[in-house]
């Protein structure tokens, strides 16, 4: 593929919907028919989580390229609405990497929600911040500024929790352990990847940014549930 159409295929409906749909409907075929939903009530909280999660976060990460793409498309929002809609999605996104985390480390202990969701705004906060003060002094930033911040910091606080919160809530023999530290690197290195590519692209000039970004696409969209469920102990 010639490098000037990278970021017409990174833009297309194929990579941007379609491709991210595959997957993770796949997934919720092998959850329904390996008995997820009999799961659900199973006695220990941590199992009846994952499978909850499991279902849940699946769904949502097929509505989000839908409802980012041709439903906002299709509905014509216009760019503040299409911007809401994105930003909900980006939040909950985040949002199910700290559920996990204080969900299965808390064993469902009061206030894990909340404190999931508090956590949800520590990156993004800082990261719009940073970027409005910025373009109060330099003219003409390129739109994926604001996500070069972002990205930079959601990939650092992935490497805290891994590193620290997690350690702190999860003794090492805890079942939980590994698989939520795993988990944390995980959504390191999609932050990781996509940041490395949107450097690439504005700092260094170069398309194959756009080719490199469809890989932590993969990550977010594709694979997290899949990879989160397969690393609880009880579904290895």
């Amino acid at each position: 593929m010639a490098t000037e159409s990278w970021h017409a295929f990174y833009a297309s409906d194929l990579q941007g919907t379609w491709a991210l749909l595959l997957v993770p409907a796949l997934f919720l075929l092998y959850w329904a028919a390996s008995g997820g939903p009999s799961r659900l009530r199973a006695p220990d909280f941590r199992d009846r989580f994952i499978e909850l999660y499991a279902l849940v976060f699946c769904i949502e990460t097929m509505v989000d390229p839908l409802a980012t793409g041709p439903l906002t498309k299709g509905l014509a929002l216009g760019d503040a609405g299409a911007t809401a809609v994105m930003l909900l999605f980006v939040l909950l996104g985040d949002f199910r990497v700290f559920l996990l985390i204080f969900g299965m480390a808390g064993r469902g202990t009061a206030g894990f929600l909340r404190e999931a969701a508090l956590f949800t705004l520590i990156v993004p906060i800082p990261a719009w911040t940073a970027d409005f003060l910025l373009r109060q002094v330099v003219d003409d930033l390129p739109a994926q500024t604001l996500w070069i911040f972002y990205e930079a910091g959601f990939a650092t606080m992935a490497l805290v929790l891994r590193s620290f919160v997690i350690p702190k809530r999860c003794a090492p023999d805890d079942p939980a352990y590994a698989p939520l530290r795993r988990a944390a690197t995980f959504a390191a290195v999609y932050y990781g990847l996509w940041l490395t590519s949107d450097l690439l692209i504005v700092v260094g000039g170069l398309e194959v940014g756009w080719l490199l970004r469809v890989v932590p696409n993969q990550l977010y969209y594709s694979f997290w549930i899949p990879f989160v469920y397969a690393s609880w102990p009880a579904r290895r």
